[in-house]
């Protein structure tokens, strides 16, 4: 026997193709779970996604500022109110975030639209985190994990989506996500995923809108902003000393029956608050501004001041109140230009002016 010629384990090739095909199962259940995980991420930012937008489409999140808040000054506001009022302000753009939102949520479901669902996600989540950065909103941890999750969602096709804005060359085979070994199940998850996530999507939209509070309008009188006048000179002190209140603002804009109003005292101070009205007889609930460093909590358990008025008119521009507040006002149409100016696609004399 020539010890120099190698032997031949007739096992070891056996065992090579064992190995081979171990790691390749190994690879293809990794993968596996990798994508089980992606569908996951997928379907939760798009809730979340869903949540978000429909509340913009209903212009709940933000609302619509009403003449009820018109009172309150630049330097009294917090930079999270001011944005507020910012977006408030703009039913358009409202719709128009809410819309990006809702849309990208639907196209996360399917395969083929998952990549134009996952920029249209990342990018509005860059905008909002800027947001909510830039005006000191609560919600900046939030904004961060959807970001991030938008960018899981779009990372197995990043390269493609690179090559096809910067490149030059042919485009990568797009990523196809693979939740089972075999092809027919692929198929059947590829149908079923995105039935079951329409429906799911679609109740969560139905569930938001049918939580959210009842809105309606009233503009009729005494809605406006007011301002206390002494009907003559030698009132004035008998006036002051009936009444705190040097102007009012009362809105038309009602959440569940409550429109909100504010109130600037003689001594300068603020009170916010709501009110309903009831025939000629108005019910509000007031407390100062929520004070820097204190948290909704605290200021929501802040006990309030509870004022019952009975009011009459003395044609549109004079305003009577009797009850918890005795005094006379007029109406002061420059201290509500910004609610009643609106948005209009027609050129105006004065449009537009600034100040």
């Amino acid at each position: 026997m020539d010890l120099t010629t190698p032997t031949t384990n007739p096992v070891e090739p056996h065992a090579q193709e064992v190995r081979g095909h171990n790691d390749a199962y190994g690879g293809r259940r990794g993968r596996i779970v990798l994508w089980w995980l992606h569908g996951a991420t997928r379907f939760f930012l798009a809730l979340m996604l869903m949540f978000n937008g429909v509340i913009k489409l209903g212009l709940w999140q933000f609302g619509r500022p009403d003449v009820g808040q018109a009172l309150i000054t630049l330097g009294e506001m917090s930079p999270m109110g001011l944005l507020g009022h910012m977006v408030g302000f703009s039913p358009l753009f409202q719709v128009l975030a809410g819309a990006a939102e809702v849309g990208a949520a639907f196209a996360l479901l399917w395969r083929r639209t998952v990549v134009f669902g996952a920029l249209i996600s990342a990018a509005s989540m860059t905008f909002i985190l800027v947001l909510n950065l830039g005006y000191d909103m609560p919600a900046k941890q939030l904004a961060t994990a959807l970001l991030v999750m938008a960018v899981i969602v779009l990372a197995p096709w990043a390269v493609r989506v690179a090559s096809a804005i910067v490149g030059d060359g042919a485009l990568p085979a797009p990523a196809r996500p693979r939740t089972f070994r075999s092809a027919r199940r692929n198929r059947i998850a590829g149908i079923v995923a995105p039935s079951v996530g329409l429906a799911v999507l679609a109740l969560t939209g139905l569930s938001v809108v049918a939580t959210q509070p009842a809105l309606s309008v009233d503009d009729s009188a005494p809605v406006g902003v007011w301002t206390a006048t002494p009907s003559a000179p030698q009132d004035l002190d008998s006036a002051q000393e009936q009444s705190s209140w040097e102007r009012l603002a009362l809105g038309g804009e009602r959440t569940d029956g409550a429109a909100t109003v504010q109130v600037r005292q003689r001594d300068g101070s603020l009170l916010v608050g709501t009110y309903v009205r009831d025939g000629s007889t108005l019910t509000a609930t007031l407390r100062p501004l929520q004070a820097s460093g204190q948290s909704a909590g605290e200021y929501a358990e802040m006990p309030s001041r509870k004022v019952d008025l009975d009011f009459t008119l003395d044609g549109a521009d004079q305003l009577v109140l009797s009850g918890d507040q005795d005094l006379s006002l007029a109406r002061d149409p420059e201290g509500s230009v910004l609610f009643d100016r609106g948005f209009s696609w027609q050129i105006r004399p004065d449009d537009p002016f600034e100040r």
